[in-house]
């Protein structure tokens, strides 16, 4: 998918955000009609974490502020347990991937 809200994403510096923080793969989940350009003030976030390096609740919450600073809108963050399993599959399918 194409949009303006991943084209203007800093991605040298959430590249760099993302090896601090042991994230092997962070993408944008949701539906697209959602992104209306930068300004968007909300976006989720699917988040793989390095299998070894798996933060806890309050790591996880600083990754959220963190992510939410860096973006300039509010950031949910995810993790593949956290999905239904019902609609896991299509989630993780039709995530867009800012960072791998």
């Amino acid at each position: 998918m194409y949009n303006k809200f991943t084209t203007e994403i800093p991605r040298i510096e959430l590249s760099e955000f993302c090896r601090k923080n042991y994230i092997r793969i962070l993408s944008i989940i949701g539906s697209p009609s959602q992104w209306n350009g930068i300004s968007a003030d909300h976006v989720n976030m699917l988040v793989e974490f390095e299998s070894n390096r798996i933060p806890g609740l309050i790591k996880l919450g600083k990754i959220k502020i963190e992510l939410s600073v860096l973006l300039g809108c509010i950031v949910d963050i995810w993790t593949s347990p956290d999905i239904s399993h019902y609609s896991r599959q299509e989630v993780i399918s039709s995530a867009e991937p800012l960072y791998a």
